[in-house]
């Protein structure tokens, strides 16, 4: 039965052999009767379609989009929370990190299992994160450098095109670049990993160390398209622009798009047209981009995936739920995976729970213990090797 009290009363109507009736303390002809009848059945009508749209959705893999409650001083719109990198030398990468782009080790884990939303790439090795940044990962952009135990190199892909970090004094740093032996052209500086980081002075006023990511698509109209369906928006490049901007990006103002959330000193993505390139590949050397939203807006974003397609945009890994300390008395994280039409993960959570997780994450005083990690690399290889000897055997 349709929803409400219509229905209910037009059934009590059907009843009455009169050539009147009353509902709601008035008197109704037949046509009245009619009406409200007609009326009924469109709603009936309605709720049908309704739940069918609703069977189709479950099937399709969409969610519920329900309201959730703002607590005090809880973000209402998205952010950038990070850029996932990978490594073959830790060391190597957090020594750059900390004394070219003057970032330090946030927090530090040592995981057995490889990661099952493939943070780490599609390796079911053990592995670690380390996440590099500037102040706490609930207020700033950081990086989240992963390494692969037993992984010993990275085809690099001609997507990501840098990622732009501010410092004090843009000089000094590309002089510890220098003195490191990692190369650098104007004031991009090519780091571990053939990553590109590009070094522009501290805005006066502003807290954000990391200013901006940039990456190659083919299709500029498309790439837009589709963060524009899960919540981003063209913000103009007077908020990046600058001394040396298109310059560093080496092309024209047309070709650009700077999408956001449209947050207070947000981290943006920067697309760069480059639609003639014939070496245009991802890898897994890309990495991934993860942003944090409200739960509401964050389901939405995913059910316009699933249901859309928008650009050819697809889900990569499913919408989850991950269960946090207790002690945080937050939502279930909720996380998934999307690949944006050119080939870009963009990974997205819930913001409610996201947040308060790593700020309670937060261990600045982390060592990294890289003599246990030599034995715990020469462990992985040998087991390893104890499988492959095995598959031989056809054990």
């Amino acid at each position: 039965p349709a929803p409400g009290g219509l229905a209910e009363a037009s059934a009590k109507l059907l009843a009455r052999p009169s050539g009147a009736a009353s509902l709601g303390g008035q008197v109704l002809s037949k046509a009245g009767v009619a009406l409200a009848l007609g009326v009924a059945a469109a709603r009936r009508r309605v709720h049908r379609r309704r739940a069918k749209a609703a069977r189709v959705a479950q099937r399709s893999g969409a969610v519920a989009e329900v309201a959730t409650p703002v607590r005090e001083g809880q973000r209402t719109v998205g952010r950038a929370a990070h850029w996932v990198i990978r490594t073959t030398n830790l060391k190597r990468t957090v020594d750059f990190c900390s004394e070219v782009l003057s970032l330090k080790v946030l927090r530090h884990e040592e995981l057995e299992a490889g990661c099952k939303i493939t943070c780490n790439g599609a390796y079911a090795k053990p592995w670690s994160k380390t996440m590099v940044g500037d102040r706490t990962e609930d207020l700033g952009y950081c990086l989240e450098v992963t390494y692969t135990y037993g992984v010993e190199s990275y085809i690099e892909g001609s997507g990501l095109k840098h990622i732009a970090v501010t410092v004090a004094d843009v000089k000094a740093a590309l002089e510890a670049a220098t003195r490191l032996g990692y190369a650098a052209e104007g004031d991009v500086v090519t780091g571990p990993e053939a990553y590109k980081f590009r070094l522009i002075s501290q805005p006066a006023g502003r807290s954000e160390r990391f200013f901006y990511s940039a990456v190659r698509v083919k299709n500029l109209a498309k790439a837009e398209e589709f963060y524009t369906a899960i919540g981003l928006k063209a913000l103009g490049l007077g908020l990046v622009g600058g001394p040396g901007f298109l310059s560093a990006l080496g092309v024209e103002e047309a070709a650009v798009r700077v999408m956001g959330f449209g947050g207070e000193e947000e981290v943006p993505l920067v697309l760069i047209e480059d639609a003639k390139s014939p070496l245009f590949k991802l890898q897994a050397w890309e990495g991934r981009n993860l942003l944090s939203i409200p739960t509401n807006q964050l389901r939405s974003a995913y059910n316009t995936v699933i249901e859309k397609k928008p650009a050819g945009g697809r889900v990569l890994h499913k919408l989850q739920s991950e269960p946090l300390n207790k002690l945080l008395s937050v939502p279930d994280l909720e996380i998934a995976v999307l690949v944006a039409p050119e080939g870009f993960e963009v990974g997205i959570v819930s913001s409610e729970s996201f947040d308060p997780a790593v700020k309670f994450a937060y261990n600045p005083e982390v060592v990294i213990d890289y003599a246990w990690r030599e034995n715990h690399m020469a462990t992985v290889l040998e087991e390893m090797a104890q499988v492959e000897e095995l598959k031989k055997k056809g054990r």
